[in-house]
């Protein structure tokens, strides 16, 4: 194989291609965002020109990570941000990039030097961190941890309607001990108590398993401070953070070295086989319990699971508020009950919102039945928006849709319909949440919850319904 001829280029707004030849490896972004499309020198892919928008947690087109601290807990909870961004090109021709970052107060600052290059065989790329944090305070601080990064793969927090796309099933980590840990991918389900009860150290291993694309993994080499994981109940997004627990003294710098790869076939059929599933407690099964939200008809007889692999939304109850209502359901099954005692909104969200693909039309019908409500009634919300990150981070909310509001006692379960939410194929990376709403004194109750996703009867000239997976896909110029 031969040499990459990295370059770095220029696409404005603080942004850059990382290019091989006539094609294109990565993206940075001024956010300090890596959006790592290829895994290999062999792999085939456009030469990008521009964006349509910058990378975050609901559009990721490759492997992301982060130029930048993401934590500094408790005392930075934002991080360092992206100052500036340098890069060269060494002469055995890997691309390096080095990044200066700094908190919102000024009292931390960060470096980190991202090596890019390929593996001895020139069969796979892959990057070199090194991450040096500052602290430049007068006094000492307690600190509990440090998030150095942040990573997740392709369709990463695309969630429910994305849920056939899903690329990914579970994190695998490797502890001290050299054994290999299993966590599947169980929506709700929160990893914390389990991971922190194993200890890490240099050398170990986590990553994403099952992946068509291969096995991307975070290795750490070296470290001021004993590595950990955590995994995100929703997204499965893998945080790369090292223990703290003391004091850190003005001027003192800490170090976080590792490699972000991909794994062989070799290598990622052993450590699968080797590895041990977490056990989840029966305990933690019954709390986690919320019902679930997916694509078609959804009676809420069942559970987002915390026993296999999941990727739909959930409502998370809160008794005697939001109460999930096995009992009473049209038809005999379950429901969602909403109970306000006193005149209040009460606003009940599947979570997490979901991205909704473009040339689409969102349907939304379903029952509800209500037992003295005084107010305006109970109704189901769709919220349309989009993450926008300039001039300032922010969401831009473009519009809500309403079912009619239902009041009084209604005599049995009446059927409800929200306006249909067209999606144009302009607006490639949009999300919605879709919201269950008492608004006043009362009891009310919904099932039946019909969700129907389909392809717009008049797609515009050109749009690649063919292509669902790839929404948010770059503007690409051959």
């Amino acid at each position: 194989m031969t040499t990459p001829q990295f370059e770095f280029v220029s696409i404005g707004n603080d942004c850059y291609l990382i290019n091989d030849g006539p094609r294109t490896v990565a993206i940075v972004t001024s956010q300090g965002f890596i959006d790592w499309l290829l895994s290999s020198p062999m792999q085939e892919g456009p030469l990008l020109t521009s964006i349509r928008k910058e990378t975050h947690l609901s559009y990721t087109l490759g492997f992301k990570m982060q130029l930048n601290v993401l934590h500094i807990d408790p005392v930075a909870s934002g991080g360092t941000k992206l100052k500036r961004v340098e890069h060269r090109i060494e002469p055995d021709g890997d691309l390096v990039l080095t990044a200066d970052c700094a908190s919102s107060d000024g009292l931390f600052t960060s470096r980190t030097v991202a090596r890019l290059g390929t593996d001895p065989l020139r069969s796979r790329y892959q990057w070199q961190f090194d991450t040096v944090l500052r602290y430049g305070g007068a006094e000492p601080v307690e600190l509990t941890g440090i998030e150095f990064n942040n990573v997740y793969p392709s369709f990463a927090g695309r969630c429910m309607l994305f849920e056939p796309q899903k690329q990914f099933q579970s994190t695998l980590m490797v502890d001290s001990q050299g054994t290999a840990w299993r966590f599947p991918h169980q929506h709700t389900l929160h990893y914390s108590p389990t991971i922190d009860r194993l200890h890490f150290a240099t050398g170990t291993v986590a990553g994403f398993f099952n992946e068509a694309a291969g096995n991307p993994v975070v290795i750490v080499e070296e470290g001021t401070f004993e590595p950990t994981w955590a995994i995100c109940d929703m997204y499965y997004d893998l945080h790369c953070i090292a223990k703290v627990g003391r004091a850190v003294e003005p001027g003192e710098e800490m170090r976080y070295a590792y490699q972000v790869k991909y794994l062989g076939r070799v290598e990622s059929e052993k450590l699968m086989a080797d590895a041990r599933q977490v056990e989840v407690p029966s305990e933690t099964h019954e709390r986690y319990q919320y019902p679930r939200l997916e694509l078609g008809i959804n009676h809420f007889d069942e559970k987002a699971n915390t026993d296999r692999p999941d990727d739909a939304s959930c409502f998370r109850t809160d008794p005697p508020l939001k109460v999930w209502d096995r009992e009473t359901g049209h038809r005999g099954r379950g429901s969602l009950r909403i109970t306000n005692e006193r005149e209040t909104t009460t606003v009940w969200s599947a979570e997490p919102p979901s991205l909704i693909p473009p040339e689409t039309t969102l349907r939304i019908r379903g029952m509800v039945k209500t037992q003295g409500v005084e107010g305006r009634g109970v109704f189901v919300r769709v919220r349309y928006h989009t993450f926008v990150w300039h001039p300032e981070p922010h969401v831009d909310w473009v519009t809500e849709l309403e079912s009619k509001p239902v009041a009084g006692t209604s005599p049995g379960w009446v059927k409800f319909e929200v306006p249909e939410l067209h999606v144009p194929g302009d607006d490639f990376d949009f999300l919605v949440w879709i919201d269950v709403i008492l608004e006043g004194s009362g009891v009310a109750w919904v099932t039946d919850v019909d969700i129907d996703l389909q392809p717009c009867p008049d797609p515009a000239p050109g749009a690649e319904l063919d292509l669902p997976v790839r929404v948010g896909e770059p503007a690409l110029t051959a």
